[in-house]
């Protein structure tokens, strides 16, 4: 499983003014509806039941809220960065800029673990992190993340 599999240039939200975790995750969810012709709203109810459970915030400024979601053949990562933090009861109370949104098919549970392991790899990256946080387009967050990737062990 590669990172560019599940990411394409349509699927960033950057420099997002978040006001609240359910806002940026209503956002996130009409992007992801739009590109894989899901119902927004049924996806931001699941996320949210999801957040419910605990939150997705794994520390470092990040979050990765996932969810199963029929009618989708592989998984996608839709990616935002927020102009401020905010308040995801992440444990280390370090507020969140970074958000990898991750919907895979409600089918096949070990294609949603190993895309949420990859991510979270990705992630404890802190050059990554840190370019990615100074990006103000679509295409730099991609590349960023396409030139990492290649030097991250699966």
């Amino acid at each position: 499983m590669n990172i560019n599999e599940m990411l394409s240039n349509d699927a960033f939200l950057i420099n997002l003014l978040g006001t609240s975790k359910k806002q940026v995750l209503d956002e996130l969810s009409k992007l992801a509806a739009k590109k894989l012709k899901i119902n927004s709203r049924n996806l931001l109810e699941i996320l949210t039941k999801r957040e419910k459970l605990g939150s997705t915030a794994v520390g470092n400024g990040i979050a990765i809220p996932h969810a199963n979601i029929a009618n989708i053949d592989k998984p996608y990562v839709f990616v935002s960065t927020l102009v401020d933090g905010l308040d995801f009861n992440s444990t280390d109370d370090l507020p969140v800029d970074i958000i990898f949104l991750l919907l895979a098919p409600e089918d096949n549970g070990s294609e949603h673990l190993q895309a949420l392991a990859l991510i979270s790899r990705l992630l404890r990256n802190k050059e990554l992190t840190t370019k990615l946080r100074g990006c103000k387009t679509s295409e730099s967050a991609l590349a960023v993340i396409s030139q990492t990737k290649s030097e991250i062990a699966a």
